[in-house]
């Protein structure tokens, strides 16, 4: 019965328009903020406790002090070439909460963060301060290595914190066949897992601060039944020559039966949001559904009035320097 589902599956799924496209940062980082420095505010200044959470744990004594290193190059990589704000890494560490916290600690003094940003002539600090990782090994499953981490942003300008974001993030390892003298041999991996999780943990935090690109799928339809210049609309979408395209969905939009009219006023939807007209794609969509009721359509509307918000929220923080 499995076997027959997942063809059955494979047969009704939709072909998919795979393509890149930006989003905003999901934050917006003041105009007058252009550098900012990066510090480790992740100190214990008990040890005792720092112990005890190494033994609890399996980590090597100083193995999140690194992670924290590694967590800033994701950083400083993702902001490198941003528009919005570039990061300077520093080796700066600072006392901050207690291991096992769920609070973030006392924000540092606006005389500490003013000091730091005249060493560093920057104009804002960005504090790692929570930060924690975990690698586990389950025989049979995969190796998971976890990285969380807490920061935040300090405006001295305004004297506010611009950002405060706790996440976590996560990566694993393994075929799902993995035996139990696998799993143990895996152990001597544990520190290049965890550090491999801290740069993509810092990776992940640099899209909070600068706009960044992802990969989208979009359906469309390969064939409409007795229509050859539709499918051959189609086929130049699938060899990305977006001009033959067009012109041959135009036609089908022209002189196709009611059904094609909206298959081919969809595609040409698709066709312009790749080419990054989007209010002329909203008005194919738009066509589609409301004249030719191609229910793929109605759905569609809602990803490219989100695109369009989108669009514009990132031409907003491209522009602001």
């Amino acid at each position: 019965l499995v076997p027959v589902l997942a063809i059955s599956f494979l047969i009704l799924a939709a072909p998919t328009m795979n393509f890149n496209v930006i989003i905003p940062a999901l934050i917006d980082v003041p105009d007058h903020i252009n550098q900012a420095a990066m510090i480790d505010r992740t100190l214990v200044e008990d040890e005792t406790s720092n112990v005890i959470e190494g033994v609890i744990t399996g980590e090597m004594f100083g193995e999140d002090k690194l992670a924290t290193q590694i967590l800033m190059d994701g950083v400083h990589a993702m902001l490198e070439n941003a528009a919005t704000v570039k990061i300077k890494r520093t080796t700066e560490v600072y006392p901050g909460g207690m291991p096992f916290s769920a609070a973030f600690p006392k924000p540092l003094s606006w005389e500490e963060v003013e000091k730091l940003c005249e060493k560093y002539k920057v104009d804002a600090i960005v504090a790692i301060e929570k930060f924690d990782s975990d690698f586990i090994i389950v025989p049979g499953v995969n190796q998971t290595a976890t990285v969380k981490a807490g920061i935040r942003m300090y405006d001295p300008a305004s004297k506010s914190i611009v950002d405060q974001y706790q996440f976590s993030h996560q990566e694993s390892w393994g075929s799902g066949e993995l035996s139990i003298e696998a799993a143990l041999n895996g152990l001597i991996s544990k520190n290049a897992a965890v550090k491999e999780a801290s740069y993509e943990a810092g990776i992940q935090y640099g899209r909070r601060l600068s706009p960044s690109w992802y990969r989208v799928s979009r359906p469309y339809f390969k064939k409409s039944k007795g229509d050859d210049v539709f499918a051959e609309g189609a086929r130049m979408m699938e060899v990305n020559d977006w001009f033959a395209a067009k012109e041959a969905l135009f036609q089908a939009v022209e002189n196709g039966h009611r059904k094609t009219k909206g298959k081919a006023a969809h595609n040409l939807a698709v066709v312009c949001e790749i080419e990054g007209n989007l209010e002329e794609a909203k008005g194919w969509a738009q066509e589609a559904w409301g004249k030719y009721k191609n229910k793929k359509s109605k759905d569609y509307l809602y990803d490219l009035n989100r695109r369009i918000n989108e669009a514009a929220r990132v031409d907003q923080q491209l522009a602001r320097q």
